[in-house]
């Protein structure tokens, strides 16, 4: 897909620009806060105008990015992502960057959904399981399902992993029955 190879190529550029862990994690937050604004419908609609001039539409991204109190290379960033066009790119480039942060850092995401609220001892334990399943550190995401009954079914790396009641009894009776 072209629009995640231009992704991956302007995350990787702003990526090169710093080899400080912690400058580059305020950059993808930076760079996530831009895409939400520049996503959400009302700017769409006004930088997608074809009457805007491509100076107006830089300008305006430039705007909303001092807006933003973005740090310098982040504005940059924005400023020439708007001079090549690709604004409306932003958000796809903001997750490729959170994702090769990620792997540079030995971390992954997952989203655990759980049929009630997990207390926080529930919550450290199936994180902690997870982490040692894909030896990285995993930061979680919380869903609540009613529909579940119990359990948790998480959501990692293209996998899922269900440990919910009702897949556990169907473990269960398919062993039983057959």
């Amino acid at each position: 897909m072209k629009t995640s190879r231009v992704a991956k190529r302007y995350a990787r550029a702003l990526m090169s620009l710093s080899a400080d862990h912690a400058q580059l994690e305020k950059w993808g937050a930076e760079l996530e806060r831009l895409a939400k604004i520049v996503d959400t419908p009302e700017t769409a609609a006004i930088l997608d105008m074809p009457t805007v001039p491509p100076r107006a539409r830089i300008e305006a991204v430039g705007k909303i990015a001092e807006r933003l109190d973005l740090s310098y290379p982040v504005r940059s960033f924005a400023i020439v992502v708007a001079r090549h066009g690709r604004i409306r790119e932003v958000a796809a480039m903001a997750e490729r960057y959170a994702r090769m942060l990620d792997d540079l850092l030995g971390r992954t995401r997952a989203t655990l959904t759980f049929a009630r609220e997990p207390n926080p001892g529930e919550l450290q334990r199936v994180v902690a399981a997870l982490a040692a399943l894909v030896r990285k550190q995993v930061i979680a995401t919380t869903r609540i399902d009613g529909a579940l009954v119990g359990g948790v079914v998480a959501e990692l790396e293209g996998k899922i992993y269900d440990g919910s009641l009702a897949n556990r009894l169907a473990e269960a009776e398919q062993r039983l029955g057959g």
